[in-house]
C-alpha cells in the first residue's frame, strides 16, 4: 500500500508522464500528479479534497465510475478501455485498490491495442467513422439511448448551393451536435447525410429535448424546415444493435413522412410561394426590397446582399442585408456610383441578363473595392420595369467560394420578376390613390367655398398632417388614410347653415351645438362613400376630441382617441390659429407654436406635440 503524500511534497508519480491520481473511499482526490495537473490546466489546491466528479473539467463516463466502485467494493485491481473525452482517442485505465481508496493510472492506448487514428474520424465532420463506432460499442455499459438523425433536404441544398454548400451545411450540423452532446455520448457519421448517437442511460426524453433544442438553433436547408429529423429508441443489453437501429429508423421514417419528404421539391416550391405571398402583403416598396434581400441571403446562403437602383448613367445603392460579422457591401449604402464603375451591375444593365461568378476575383468585371473585402463568389440579377432594367439584386459570399448553381440563378430571377410585379402593382395602386386623393381634395375645396374665411385650410392642414405623420413613423398606407381624412374632415359642414358658417361674432349655445354636430354628420355621410377606411373615418369623427376628455362628440381621452385624429387635431388647430377668420385676427407662427406646446397633455397628445415641435425646428 502507498502512503498518502502531503500537498506540495515531491511524489514519485510526478515523474510519470501519464495521468495518475489517488482517490479516498469517498471518491475524493487526495493526490494528482504533475502530468495530470498540466493536462487539466489546474492547480493542486483547486482539486484536492474535492469529489472526482465535481473536480474534473468534464463529467466522468458512467463506465469509469462503475469501475471505480467495483474496485472499492472488491479491492481487486481492474483495467478498462474507453473512448476519451469528446471522442478524441481510446484511453486505458488501470485501477488499483489503496488504503480503502484507489490509485488510477490513465494512459493513451498504443495503436496495437486499438487506439483511434486519423482514419477513425470522419474528415468532414470530426465524428467517428462507422468502423470506429462499432468498435466503441464493445466497451458500452447498457442501457443506451440510440438516436438516428437524417439531414433534411440535403439534395436540395446541394442543388441550390453546390456541393461545397452542402458540405458546409453538414459540417455546421455535426459541429452543433458534437458541442451539444455530453462527453460520454458517442456520435458517428453513419452515411452521407445520416448520423447515429449513443448516450448512456435510458432517458430518451432528455436526449430528444437536447436534440430538439439544437435543431431549433441550427439554420435549416430552406426557411421553415428544421436541419434534421430524428428517431430514437432504448438499446438494452439483451437487444441486438441491428434491432435497436431498425426501431429507431422506423421512428425516423414516420417523422420524415410528416415533412413530406416523399414529394421531392414540394417544400422548395411551397417556400417560394410563401415568399411571393409575403411580398404581396407588403405595401411599402422599400419594405418589399428589404424583405427580398433578407430572404435571399438566408435561402441561398450568401453573406452580403444589396439593391442598386439604376438612374441614368449612375447606380444608387439603396438597400442592403448582411450576415453578422460580415463587412457591409461595397459600394456603401445610399451612395451613387457611375454605372461604368459598378462591375457586374453595369454588365447586367448592358446585357439585360443575370451575371455571376463562382470565382469573382478572376473575372474582368470585378471591382477592386469588392475584392478587398474578401468577396469570392457573386451573382447579380436585373430588375425590369416597363421593359427597362431599373435596378439590380446583388448577392455575394465573403472569404469563401460558393458554387453558383442554375437553381440558385433561377430563384433570384424569379424573385426579381416577383419584385417587378409587386412594385408595378404598388405603383398602380399609388396612381389610383393619387386620383382618389385629388377627388377628395377637390371635395374639400368645394366645402371651403361655403366658408369664405377658410380658403386653403384643407390643403395646408392635410399636407402638414402628412409631414407630421411621416415624422412619427407612419407607413405609406396609414399616411394615405390620414390625408383622405384630412381632406374630408369638415364634410359634415354641408349640414351647417351658411349664416352660421359665416357669422362674424360668437356663436350662441344653440348655434355651437349645431356647429359641433358637423363631425357626427360628416362621419355618417362618409360611411356611405365606398372605399373609405376606418382610419379615414376616425379623422372625420374624432379630430375635435381632446386629450383630457373635454372634446366632442364622444368625450374620448388619451390614446382612446385614434392616432390619425390626434395628429390631424394639432395641424387643424395650427392652421386655424395662423389664419384670419371673420371672428378673429391671424396669430403669428411663434405664438401659435407656443400655444400648441402649452396645450400638450390637455388638448393634444404630448407625443404628437413633441414630434410637431421637432418638425417645426427642422423647418426653421
Amino acid at each position: 500500500m502507498l502512503p498518502l503524500f502531503q500537498p506540495g511534497s515531491v511524489h514519485p508519480f510526478d515523474w510519470v508522464e501519464d495521468v495518475i491520481f489517488i482517490l479516498d473511499a469517498h471518491e475524493r482526490l487526495t493526490f494528482v500528479n504533475a502530468f495530470a495537473l498540466n493536462a487539466w490546466e489546474k492547480e493542486s489546491h483547486e482539486l484536492l479534497g474535492r469529489g472526482y466528479q465535481d473536480a474534473l473539467p468534464t463529467k466522468a463516463q458512467p463506465e469509469v465510475m462503475a469501475a471505480f466502485r467495483h474496485v472499492l467494493s472488491t479491492q481487486q485491481r481492474t483495467e478498462l478501455e474507453v473512448l476519451g473525452d469528446r471522442h478524441q482517442g481510446w484511453i486505458g485505465l488501470i485501477i488499483y485498490p489503496n488504503q480503502g481508496g484507489l490509485i488510477v493510472h490513465v494512459r493513451p492506448l498504443p495503436r496495437s491495442t486499438g487506439t483511434t487514428t486519423h482514419t477513425d474520424f470522419d474528415a468532414l465532420t470530426g465524428c467517428l467513422t462507422r468502423i470506429a463506432f462499432v468498435r466503441a460499442q464493445r466497451t458500452l455499459i447498457f442501457p443506451h439511448v440510440l438516436a438516428i438523425l437524417d439531414l433534411n433536404l440535403l439534395k436540395s441544398v446541394n442543388t441550390l448551393r453546390g456541393h461545397s454548400g452542402g458540405d458546409a451545411h453538414i459540417r455546421t450540423v455535426a459541429f452543433a451536435l458534437r458541442e451539444a452532446l455530453p462527453a460520454e455520448a458517442l456520435i458517428c457519421r453513419w452515411g452521407g447525410d445520416e448520423f447515429v448517437i449513443l448516450m448512456p442511460g435510458h432517458d430518451q426524453t432528455a436526449l430528444q429535448e437536447l436534440l430538439d433544442e439544437t435543431n431549433s438553433a441550427l439554420p435549416g436547408p430552406i426557411p421553415d424546415i428544421l436541419a434534421f429529423t430524428v428517431g430514437l429508441t432504448i438499446w438494452e443489453a439483451d437487444t441486438a444493435y441491428e434491432r435497436a437501429f431498425a426501431i429507431a429508423d422506423e421512428q425516423l421514417q414516420l417523422r420524415k413522412e410528416l415533412l413530406r419528404e416523399a414529394v421531392p421539391g414540394q417544400r422548395e416550391a411551397d417556400s417560394f410561394v410563401t415568399f411571393s405571398q409575403e411580398l404581396e402583403a407588403l405595401q411599402d416598396p422599400g419594405d418589399l426590397i428589404q424583405h427580398s434581400l433578407n430572404r435571399l441571403l438566408n435561402l441561398l446562403n450568401f453573406d452580403q446582399a444589396a439593391y442598386a437602383i439604376i438612374d441614368g448613367d449612375e447606380a444608387f445603392f439603396s438597400h442592403q442585408a448582411l450576415r453578422e460579422g460580415v463587412p457591409a457591401p461595397q459600394p456603401a449604402l445610399n451612395v451613387r456610383v457611375p454605372l461604368a464603375e459598378t462591375g457586374l451591375v453595369d454588365t447586367v444593365h448592358r446585357t439585360r441578363t443575370t451575371a455571376w461568378s463562382t470565382d469573382y476575383p478572376s473575372i474582368l468585371d470585378s471591382m477592386p473595392s469588392v475584392i478587398a473585402q474578401g468577396v469570392k463568389s457573386g451573382l447579380v440579377t436585373p430588375v425590369f420595369s416597363h421593359g427597362q432594367v431599373v435596378a439590380a439584386i446583388i448577392l455575394r459570399t465573403v472569404n469563401r467560394w460558393q458554387t453558383i448553381t442554375p437553381q440558385m440563378r433561377k430563384i433570384v430571377e424569379l424573385t426579381a420578376l416577383r419584385l417587378e410585379h409587386a412594385l408595378e402593382l404598388r405603383r398602380a395602386v399609388s396612381e389610383v390613390r393619387s386620383i382618389l386623393e385629388a377627388g377628395m381634395l377637390t371635395l374639400g375645396l368645394v366645402l371651403e367655398t361655403r366658408d369664405f374665411g377658410n380658403s386653403g385650410h384643407t390643403h395646408r392642414a392635410a399636407m402638414m398632417a402628412a409631414r407630421l405623420g411621416e415624422h412619427l413613423g407612419l407607413n405609406t398606407t396609414d399616411l394615405h388614410y390620414l390625408r383622405k381624412g384630412a381632406y374630408l374632415h369638415d364634410l359634415g359642414k354641408l349640414y351647417v347653415p351658411d349664416e352660421l358658417l359665416r357669422k362674424p361674432g360668437r356663436l350662441t349655445q344653440e348655434e355651437w351645438a349645431v356647429m359641433q354636430s358637423h363631425v357626427v354628420q360628416g362621419h355618417d355621410l362618409a360611411t356611405r362613400i365606398a372605399g373609405l377606411s376606418a382610419q379615414t373615418l376616425d379623422v372625420i369623427r374624432s379630430h375635435h376630441e381632446r386629450w383630457d376628455g373635454s372634446g366632442y362628440p364622444d368625450g374620448l381621452t388619451g390614446t382612446d382617441i385614434p392616432l390619425n385624429a390626434r395628429i390631424f387635431a394639432v395641424c387643424d388647430v395650427y392652421d386655424a390659429l395662423i389664419s384670419e377668420r371673420p371672428y378673429k385676427d391671424a396669430w403669428s407662427h411663434e405664438s401659435t407654436v407656443l400655444e400648441i406646446e402649452r396645450q400638450s397633455g390637455q388638448h393634444f397628445d404630448p407625443d404628437v406635440v413633441r414630434a410637431f415641435l421637432s418638425l417645426m425646428e427642422e423647418n426653421e
